[in-house]
């Protein structure tokens, strides 16, 4: 599934439909495996809380794994699995978790999110939701109550994209990006909710350029893309890594001092579009 646009900030949906540029296309969709941000309403001017992971959908089954983003909790950066089953109307996912392991332990999380998905003009795929936290007897409590949410389906940083960035020197970069996402129930996820990635950058600048493209490999968590150059000690590897918050994509390549391409040390920043 390539469009070129799946960034637009995960907003209430009712701010989305106030939005001329963002308003609901015809009717919805069924729910896709692959990437999900699932944003919980603040309680009483508490901190944003989310969950960001991924989603195995076959049939009424589903399986998959999150982490819980919260830095003022101690549940921050979490990841639990979590298993579940579409309604037979097609109308409500509802998830639930394991107890939370660890000093955590005793934590479940239960997760809905109304369907179908609501399809926006600009290839968004959101619906709303509830999650909740419910703590057990031992460990960290991290309960939340049952609160709204807003759920973002982010379609696959999959294909060929180009841009222009700037840093030590100026120059046109190609990223090309296949992510894999979730294949069954029993395998969906890693178990921290991020989906494996790999791809090749090139870069050509005026006084030095990539001679042949660089091989990378990493994973996608929620709407960011992290990947690492392939390389053997001693060299350090050229990080990328892409973040969908803003519209077009951020982009940025950095090229350490002991890397092994030619062009100058230091942090390369731009943007990139989907072609």
């Amino acid at each position: 599934m390539k469009t070129a646009l799946r960034s637009l900030l995960l907003l209430p949906l009712a701010a989305l439909i106030a939005c001329g540029s963002s308003a609901p296309a015809v009717g919805g969709i069924a729910p896709a495996s692959g990437d999900y941000v699932l944003n919980v309403t603040p309680v009483g001017g508490g901190a944003s809380t989310s969950f960001s992971g991924n989603l195995y959908i076959s049939g009424t089954s589903v399986s998959g794994s999150f982490v819980y983003g919260n830095g003022n909790s101690a549940c921050n950066a979490q990841s639990f699995p979590v298993t579940g089953t579409i309604n037979s109307a097609g109308t409500l996912m509802s998830l639930s978790s394991s107890a939370f392991a660890g000093s955590l332990s005793g934590n479940t999380v239960s997760l809905t999110l109304q369907l179908p998905l609501v399809a926006y003009s600009n290839n968004t795929y959101n619906t709303s939701g509830t999650a909740q936290i419910a703590a057990g007897t031992g460990g960290t409590n991290c309960a939340l109550a049952s609160s709204p949410l807003t759920a973002q389906y982010l379609q696959p940083f999959t294909g060929s994209w180009t841009g222009t960035v700037s840093g030590p020197v100026s120059g046109s970069v190609t990223l090309i990006v296949a992510e894999t996402v979730p294949q069954t129930l029993s395998t969906s996820t890693s178990a921290a909710g991020l989906i494996p990635a790999t791809g090749s950058l090139a870069f050509a600048a005026s006084t030095c350029s990539f001679t042949s493209p660089i091989a990378l490999s990493g994973q996608v968590g929620g709407y960011t893309l992290q990947l690492n150059q392939t390389v053997s000690a001693p060299q350090n590897p050229v990080v990328v890594s892409a973040s969908e918050t803003t519209s077009p994509i951020t982009f940025n390549f950095l090229v350490p001092s002991s890397a092994s391409v030619t062009c100058p040390a230091g942090t390369y920043s731009g943007t990139i579009t989907l072609q």
